[in-house]
C-alpha cells in the first residue's frame, strides 16, 4: 500500500495524467480519421505517402493510448505493481510510435514543395485517361476551389490546354467541369469549360498553392499533436514508475 502525502499526491497526479492522455488519444484518433476519410484523395498528387502514413500511425496510437490510460488508472487505484509495469512498457512503445508519427508529419512538411509540384505537373497530362488521377484532380479542384497549376506566370487553367490532348486545340472544351464555379448550372458549366479565362464562371486559383498551404498547415498540426502527446506520455511513464517503486 502507498502511504503518506507524497504517495497520495503521485497517485492523484497519475489519475490526472491518464485523463489527459485519454483525451489526447481521442484527439489524435479523430485527426487521423479525418485525414484519411476526408483528405486521402490528395495522396495521388502528393508524390509521397508520408502524409497518409503519419495519419495512420496516429490513428493506431490514439486508439491504443486511450485504452492503456484506463489500464494505468486501474493499476494506480488498485496499486498493482505488475499492471503499472505493463502500463509503463506499453506507454513507452506508444511514445515511440507517437513520436515517429509526429516526426513524419514534420519531415513531409519540408518535402512537400518541389515533389508535389512535379507530381501534379506529370499527372495532369493523364487526366481523363487514368481514373485514379482523374478522380484525384476532380476532388482537389472541387474541394479547394481551384483549377490546374500556374506555370510561367500563366493562369492554372492553361495547363490543361498545353499538357493534355483531351483539351487540345481540336477540342472546344479547355478545362474539366470541376474547374467551374457553378456545377448545378449546365449553361454556366459549358461557358466555363469553353471560356475559362472568364473568372465569373471558372476558378482561377492555383491548385498547387492551395494544396501546399493546406498540407503544410495540417502536417504541422499532426506533427505538433503527435510530439505534444508523446511529451505527456513521458509524464505518465515517470509517475507510473514512481508509484511502482513506492508500492510495497
Amino acid at each position: 500500500m502507498v502511504d503518506g502525502g507524497v504517495g497520495k499526491g503521485i497517485k492523484f497526479a497519475m489519475f490526472a495524467a491518464n485523463g489527459v492522455i485519454f483525451v489526447g488519444g481521442l484527439v489524435v484518433f479523430a485527426i487521423g480519421v479525418w485525414t484519411l476519410a476526408d483528405r486521402s484523395f490528395m495522396e495521388r498528387l502528393l508524390g509521397s505517402n508520408l502524409y497518409i502514413t503519419s495519419a495512420s500511425l496516429l490513428i493506431a496510437a490514439g486508439v491504443i493510448v486511450s485504452f492503456i490510460s484506463f489500464l494505468g488508472s486501474l493499476g494506480a487505484y488498485k496499486e498493482i505493481r505488475f499492471m503499472l509495469l505493463v502500463f509503463f512498457v506499453l506507454l513507452f512503445l506508444i511514445f515511440i510510435l507517437m513520436l515517429l508519427g509526429g516526426i513524419l508529419g514534420y519531415v513531409f512538411r519540408n518535402q512537400v514543395d518541389d515533389r508535389m509540384k512535379r507530381e501534379m505537373q506529370i499527372t495532369i497530362s493523364h487526366y481523363g485517361n487514368d481514373s485514379a488521377i482523374t478522380d484525384a484532380w476532380d476532388s482537389v479542384q472541387r474541394n479547394f476551389h481551384c483549377c490546374g497549376i500556374e506555370l510561367d506566370g500563366q493562369h492554372g487553367y492553361t495547363i490543361y490546354r498545353q499538357n493534355n490532348p483531351i483539351f487540345g486545340s481540336n477540342n472546344r472544351r479547355r478545362v474539366p467541369r470541376t474547374c467551374c464555379l457553378n456545377l448545378r448550372d449546365e449553361s454556366s458549366v459549358e461557358r466555363c469549360m469553353m471560356e475559362p479565362e472568364n473568372p465569373t464562371h471558372t476558378y482561377h486559383d492555383d491548385c498547387y498553392d492551395r494544396m501546399k498551404n493546406f498540407v503544410k498547415g495540417h502536417a504541422m498540426l499532426v506533427g505538433g499533436i503527435g510530439i505534444g502527446i508523446a511529451c505527456i506520455l513521458i509524464i505518465g511513464m515517470v509517475l507510473s514508475m514512481a508509484l511502482f517503486c513506492m508500492i510495497d
